[in-house]
């Protein structure tokens, strides 16, 4: 599943398949002392991201590009379906962090996207919810979502 493993400034990296994209994303860790094991925890875990789930993220990431466009005074975009908006996202990096919660997988992704080309996007999703979908921030993915910022599409 993981390719090109190597060792990176701060860890681990190297790429992965990404399954809801069709394509191989890169992949690292902030620390040098998470594992492959967990590293492929959270790979397997991206990769069975539930509709329901897909659904969610591009609500918000619709809500995102649409309130960015409004901020810089530009029409917002219409999509015949949800799932239209991932034609214009471009995931990046997977990022995984040090485990907590007993080793659950998260997952934390870098994206770039066609509407905010300078911060790009980022999400957070936790135990089956998506906790954070705006610009990229470097959020903490085990940081406390229950109060969503006006930045916070989620």
């Amino acid at each position: 599943m993981l390719k090109n493993v190597r060792v990176g400034r701060f860890g681990l990296e190297g790429e992965l398949y990404f399954e809801l994209f069709k394509k191989d994303i890169s992949f690292s860790t902030d620390d040098e002392d998470v594992t492959i094991e967990y590293i492929e925890k959270c790979a397997t875990y991206l990769n069975s991201i539930t509709g329901d789930v897909i659904n969610f993220l591009c609500e918000a990431s619709i809500r995102y590009c649409n309130d960015v466009l409004n901020m810089i005074g530009e029409e917002p975009k219409k999509f015949k379906n949800t799932s239209d908006v991932l034609e214009l996202i471009y995931p990046s990096v997977l990022i995984v962090p040090m485990p907590e919660n007993g080793n659950e997988p998260v997952i934390h992704l870098e994206l770039n996207c066609d509407w905010e080309e300078e911060h790009g996007m980022e999400w957070i999703i936790r135990d089956n919810t998506v906790l954070y979908v705006g610009s990229f921030n470097g959020e903490d993915p085990w940081g406390d979502y229950s109060i969503k910022e006006s930045w916070n599409y989620a």
